[in-house]
């Protein structure tokens, strides 16, 4: 049986934010290629994309590999299928100021696919013709001795900063149609579908929690409606005696008042009970005396 994964809210909570800073770091990587790809072409910079004052090239021959002469490999030397990266020069003055042993990236009078085909080799030596022009003459190490390209100033694209080897292919990669669906096209995607499902999400839960606080309230609204209904009848029932209380006090007051009656009758017409009548005693002695006398005559 396969344990089911617990996860706390804290780790769910860490693993979120940490999947958002991972699609954030690609969308902003994206964003940037995919705006110095469009300004590069507007700028007619030809086949190299300028990043932040950078250019990243793939290496397309093995013309700097080593030194022909004596085999050695230096730390500027790189081969087919590296990548390099070139500080961009913009500035006229800093074009003319660079020295023999610079490895240095140009444009060549060579057009292909309609982009200027670009040449990464070192000075050789630095000439000045009659205008004042500045021209360098370069040499791969790896070529012959006497194949030489000489390059004006203004040709210059910039100067060899850093070599990646074996990071041309990718280069090359992306510069293809499925390069730049895989690179740009697809991830951006991925990130915009993520970020939706999550927006979403988000407004489903804000919608089950209204829902669930609406809930809370109407029941609470319900319970404070009974609870006054209940009040009411309290004091309902306060203020009007029930029907038993009444009827026992109907009671006590019929059998209160047949007392009383009683007390008053026997009071005034039962005086035997109570106390003697001299008149009646004495009408009843006369009437004695007259039926003694009438038994005489």
């Amino acid at each position: 049986m396969s344990a089911k994964l617990n996860i706390s809210p804290k780790a769910k909570k860490i693993i979120n934010i940490a999947v958002n800073v991972v699609c954030g770091i690609i969308l902003i990587f994206v964003l940037i290629l995919a705006i110095s790809m469009i300004q590069s072409k507007r700028k007619n910079y030809g086949n190299y994309t300028e990043i932040f004052g950078k250019a990243y090239l793939a290496v397309q021959s093995n013309s700097m590999s080593e030194d022909a002469e004596t085999g050695e490999v230096g730390s500027d030397n790189f081969s087919k299928g590296d990548l390099i990266t070139v500080t961009i020069i913009k500035d006229d003055s800093a074009k003319k100021s660079l020295k023999v042993g610079d490895v240095i990236t140009f444009r060549t009078t060579e057009i292909v696919a309609g982009k200027w085909v670009l040449n990464t080799h070192r000075i050789q030596s630095i000439q000045t013709d009659d205008k004042g022009k500045v021209i360098y003459v370069t040499h791969g190490d790896n070529n012959p001795e006497n194949m030489v390209e000489t390059v004006e100033s203004n040709l210059v694209i910039g100067k060899l900063a850093g070599i990646k080897p074996g990071g041309g292919k990718i280069v090359t990669f992306m510069g293809s149609s499925a390069g730049f669906f895989v690179f740009v096209v697809l991830p951006t995607f991925i990130i915009v579908a993520y970020a939706a499902i999550n927006l979403v999400v988000v407004i489903m839960r804000e919608k089950k929690a209204q829902a669930a606080a609406g809930g809370d309230k109407i029941s609470e609204d319900e319970r404070e409606r009974i609870r006054q209904e209940l009040l009411a009848e309290m004091q309902a029932q306060n203020s009007v005696p029930q029907p038993e209380a009444v009827a026992r006090t109907e009671g006590a007051s019929v059998e209160k008042t047949a007392e009383e009656s009683e007390e008053s009758i026997g009071g005034g017409s039962n005086p035997s009970k109570t106390e003697k009548n001299p008149d009646s005693e004495a009408g009843a002695e006369d009437a004695g005396k007259s039926s003694s006398d009438g038994e005489k005559e």
